[in-house]
């Protein structure tokens, strides 16, 4: 039988020890009892920045921050004459010191053994200044990521979440951590489809799913959103990570495409209906005509006037659907708004009443438009009997023109504003309001709110398809209680179809000041969007959801030198009770505030006597870049 041959060693006993000192990735250090370094591997010497002969003979004290350093030999004392093991960081996380003076985080092991009745000490330090730093640039990235990211527990119990949850949910981090995460799904269904797809599938699959989330001040909004396990090395899930996606904004895109498809369909079926119908009064218009001249009898004739009269109103209603259809011939001419409200002052005053106090504010500057002005004058005219029935209780009508330019980056965009120069005419009342269902219906023909009779549905959609026809576009705002403003943007006679040159020396004017202004707006996507564009401006902005919060942040000191606030905000304060709450208090803080709604008409509500800069919505950077300037400088 062959025997096994023996295994001699290349390395000897030291050779080994010394190749394992030298090659390990780890610092071993070895020290007397009294804290003298005895020896030491090139490892330790490249942790702690040193060279390796620099250290031999050096207390291990100058390798620690304090008070570990002040402390250590009162540690090794204490295990020599007790055998208590509290050497510092006996397996545990420590910082290290380098020669240059930095702290460094460090894993380090301590043991002790005897070498010809003397102690020794050897520790073990592994450099955990990678990972650390991986965990920083894991936390900022999971801090910075736009969407909105929640981690849970087993149970469904917030751990943490990061800074864009809060923005988009609007809760404070002690408001949710340690809480059910059912609290803000908008639909119970939806929290319990997530549950038990998570329970029935072992597998994440990581598509996005549609959900309705509810915010801190209870609105809802859609999302879409990718849940995932957390599992340990074996496949046991300790935990879920959801990335919430807020596509508010998506949706109301495709609601906006889908509304402006409608309208091309309305104004096509619309527009054939009347054609044909044109052609129907035609005929018997015609026919009437000729009945007419043979017809002797006054009590004939008077039978025949009637039918002529229902003839000629189908005629103007035909017309009517033709311009929301934009297929009536418009006869544009160049027409100076300020002209045509003048001379429709007394017939609107006559038109709305005595309860209702109509104000006229014209721009002296206002330039010109071309469109046909007897649509004009219709589209004043509709707009004040609308405004008229929305106050059965009386109330306030403005009337307001002025030049508004837009560039490619303004939000007026959002509402299907091209680029270029326009003439805003506004049509505002303290009425009732609309809700968002009514006016997501506005334009469409034929529909009204008002009890038979008393409306055919067409006033806004013939407004809408002239100002289509005349390159222009309109819009509303509208809150429940608080009235009505539409917006009707006409192209200017002298840049039609040109977009806007925009000079930069409004923006110029503010940019880089580094000026302090605290944003007041209670919507939060039209926060995020203010704090943007004043950044982009060179402002350091801070921001309030409030009033009352936007007194906090003044009082807690901090430097503020404008305040840029929203007129119409919920928590029982408006802009103006701000502003006033402002000059009472605070000596040389600015104000600007900001409103979809006529400026003359929230300001005569919240009875101010303030002369205040009043910027309205929507509007362009080089307008807000001017405002605030005007109102930094205390114009």
């Amino acid at each position: 039988m062959a025997t096994a041959p023996v295994y001699e060693p290349v390395l000897t006993g030291p050779q080994m020890l010394h190749a394992i000192l030298d090659t390990a990735v780890n610092g071993i250090v070895t020290i007397d009892e009294r804290g003298f370094i005895q020896t030491l591997n090139p490892a330790a010497a490249r942790i702690f920045g040193y060279e390796p002969g620099e250290l031999i003979g050096r207390k291990i004290d100058d390798l620690m921050p304090e008070p570990h350093r002040s402390r250590h030999d009162g540690y090794i004392r204490r295990h020599i004459e007790t055998g208590e093991r509290r050497i510092v960081g006996i397996g545990r996380e420590v910082e290290g010191q380098r020669k240059d003076g930095t702290l460094f985080p460090m894993h380090l092991s301590v043991s002790s053994f005897v070498v010809d009745g003397r102690r020794y000490f050897t520790g073990i330090v592994a450099d955990l200044t990678d990972r650390n730093r991986k965990a920083v640039l894991a936390s900022t990235v999971f801090d910075h990521i736009p969407d909105g990211l929640v981690i849970t527990d087993i149970d469904r119990k917030v751990i943490q979440c990061n800074s864009a949850f809060h923005r988009i949910f609007g809760f404070h981090e002690h408001e949710v951590v340690g809480r059910c995460s059912s609290a803000l799904y908008a639909r119970r269904e939806d929290f319990d489809r997530i549950r038990a797809a998570e329970h029935s599938s072992g597998t994440d699959t990581h598509e996005p799913i549609d959900l309705v989330f509810r915010r801190r001040d209870g609105t809802t909004f859609p999302t879409k959103t990718v849940t995932a396990s957390i599992r340990e090395r074996d496949g046991r899930s300790i935990g879920f990570v959801c990335i919430i996606r807020d596509i508010t904004r998506e949706v109301e895109r495709e609601a906006a495409l889908r509304k402006a498809q409608r309208m091309e369909a309305y104004g096509q079926l619309t527009g054939g209906v009347a054609h044909d119908f044109n052609n129907l009064l035609t005929i018997i218009m015609g026919n009437q005509e000729l009945l007419e001249m043979r017809l002797k009898d006054e009590r004939d004739r008077a039978l025949l006037k009637r039918a002529q009269d229902a003839a000629e109103m189908g005629a103007r209603l035909t017309n009517r659907l033709l311009t929301f259809a934009r297929r009536r011939q418009l006869e544009p001419t160049v027409v100076h708004l300020n002209d045509q409200i003048s001379g429709l002052a007394e017939l609107l005053r006559r038109t709305i009443g005595e309860p209702i106090r109509l104000v006229c504010q014209l721009a002296p500057d206002l330039k010109t438009v071309r469109a046909d002005p007897s649509e004009i004058e219709n589209a004043v005219l509709n707009l004040a009997i609308n405004a008229r029935d929305a106050m059965t209780h009386g109330g306030e009508m403005v009337v307001e023109t002025s030049n508004a330019s837009f560039g490619p980056g303004d939000d007026a965009a959002a509402a299907g504003v091209p680029p270029g120069e326009y003439v805003r005419l506004s049509v505002s009342d303290t009425g009732t309001g609309m809700t968002a269902e009514v006016l997501a219906r506005a334009f469409e023909p034929f529909f009204t709110t008002k009890e038979p009779g008393r409306g055919t549905g067409l006033g806004l959609s013939t407004i809408y398809g002239f100002v289509k026809q005349s390159d222009g576009q309109i819009t509303i705002y509208s809150e429940p209680g608080r009235g009505t403003t539409v917006n009707v943007y006409l192209p200017c006679a002298d840049a039609e179809k040109v977009p806007v040159t925009r000079p930069a020396d409004p923006v110029q004017a503010v940019t880089a000041r580094q000026e302090t202004v605290l944003v007041v707006e209670d919507n939060n996507e039209v926060r995020d969007v203010s704090v943007a564009r004043l950044k982009s401006l060179g402002f350091n902005v801070l921001e309030a959801d409030s009033g009352p919060a936007a007194i906090d942040v003044i009082k807690s000191g901090a430097r503020i030198d404008l305040v840029f606030s929203d007129i119409v905000m919920a928590g029982g304060m408006s802009g103006f009770e701000l502003a006033r709450w402002i000059g009472a208090n605070v000596r040389g803080m600015n104000v600007l505030l900001t409103s979809g709604f006529s400026p003359e008409i929230a300001h005569a509500e919240e009875g101010s006597d303030r002369k205040l800069r009043i910027l309205r919505k929507p509007y362009s950077r080089a307008e807000l870049a001017e405002a605030l300037s005007d109102a930094l400088a205390g114009g």
